[in-house]
């Protein structure tokens, strides 16, 4: 897809991903790593969903409608469920021009997750903006938890965050929320914080849906609306990218027993919907 300027690339095949986003030659995502080898993994694209839940669900097993569901670890060196299911499908394409595109995937139900959904991606590039608006429909027999964020990848170098949410989850060393607190000097994004100064893996309740994200020695900034509630954010140390993720409940939420932002609950046929707004500006209107 080209706008002006603008150059998205989708990569249907691998989880329905964003394999690049320039605006000016200037990548606004991380570039996909390994992208040209077999088997197309959405872990080494620029952009994957998630749906129909984000982040880990503890051990792949959770009650509901008082019936105990067991997921199949996912494929990470830990014994979570993680990201949901539509980042290891494949999407077609229902709509494709040079400035918006659609892709779809169904899923039936599964030991991979329990209840048949549809869901939607659609895209639409503009010469400075990315729109993403994405759609999951209940295809079950009654309501059942269904949602759906997006976990796009930033280049980490010369980068600052800029958000406001609370409470922080603080995780345990299973990698799943153990209490939440006010954010600290590590984790309090509200005045903009150098990404290299942070080490997180952690979900945020109460994000105000506002981001800015800059960088030292380019021209263009990002400023992300989404109406999402909540927010992942992943700064590792030792890696050349970081994560900010606009997601619709708490890690782990099916297992929170009341605590946190729940999974949203759908009834037959009808959709739960989000969208998440990237605008290009130049570096000096964000800082």
């Amino acid at each position: 897809m080209t706008t002006g300027a603008a150059e998205l690339v989708l990569a249907p095949a691998a989880g329905g991903a964003i394999l690049s986003w320039r605006v000016d030659g200037q990548p606004m995502f991380h570039g996909a790593r390994a992208a040209a080898a077999p088997g197309w993994n959405p872990l080494d694209m620029a952009s994957f969903p998630l749906v129909p839940f984000s982040n880990r669900i503890g051990s792949g097993a959770f009650l509901w409608d008082g019936v105990r569901h067991q997921l199949p670890p996912s494929a990470l060196p830990d014994r979570h469920a993680i990201h949901g299911v539509g980042w290891r499908r494949a999407w077609r394409v229902i709509e494709s021009a040079a400035d918006r595109a659609l892709l779809r995937h169904e899923h039936d139900a599964s030991a991979d997750w329990p209840w048949a959904y549809a869901a939607e991606q659609r895209f639409r590039l503009t010469e400075f903006g990315l729109e993403i608006a994405m759609t999951a429909t209940n295809a079950a027999d009654g309501p059942v938890p269904l949602a759906f964020g997006l976990h796009p990848y930033f280049d980490a170098a010369g980068a600052h965050l800029r958000f406001a949410a609370s409470p922080i989850w603080r995780s345990g060393v299973d990698g799943l929320p153990a209490w939440s607190e006010p954010p600290g000097a590590d984790s309090d994004f509200r005045e903009g914080l150098a990404v290299a100064a942070t080490d997180l893996d952690n979900g945020y309740d109460g994000w105000d849906g506002r981001v800015a994200i800059w960088w030292a020695d380019r021209p263009y900034a990002l400023r992300i609306n989404s109406d999402l509630p909540c927010a992942v954010v992943y700064t590792p140390a030792s890696a050349d990218f970081f994560c900010f993720e606009p997601v619709p409940h708490s890690n782990n939420a099916l297992n929170l027993a009341g605590e946190g932002r729940a999974m949203p609950v759908v009834t037959p046929g009808e959709p739960f919907s989000a969208d998440v707004r990237f605008e290009v500006l130049p570096r000096e209107a964000v800082q």
